[in-house]
């Protein structure tokens, strides 16, 4: 298992992790993401609109998403891709799912900001 040492802020879905975003580039106080995990199936709004917000923040444009995702269709990895965003297909059981502490932590690890 993967000793990830982070900070985890959740949010139940797509409108309030858009304002959790808007919060943090409006005040310099409130937590700040270093990475994003993000479901596309969100209530709301879905992940695809949470991306597009991101990428279009002065602040948070290049931080590092990683799609956790149960869809395999070919369109969500082109368009996940296109955002600039790491693709992990859920896998159907835990020892698979245990694999996504190893994607965070490289991502971190190889993360270069967009440019």
């Amino acid at each position: 298992m993967e000793q990830l040492p982070f900070e985890v802020h959740v949010v139940p879905d797509g409108e309030l992790a858009v304002a959790f975003i808007e919060q943090a580039e409006a005040d310099p106080a409130a937590p700040s993401p270093d990475l994003v995990l993000l479901d596309l199936n969100l209530p709301k709004k879905d992940g695809y609109e949470v991306l597009k917000r991101l990428r279009a923040s002065a602040k948070f444009h290049a931080i590092p998403v990683v799609i956790a995702t149960s869809s395999d269709a070919p369109e969500d990895r082109q368009r996940a891709s296109e955002y600039g965003a790491v693709f992990f297909r859920k896998p159907s059981n835990y020892g698979e799912f245990l694999k996504l502490g190893r994607v965070l932590k490289q991502t971190l690890i190889d993360w270069h900001p967009l440019e």
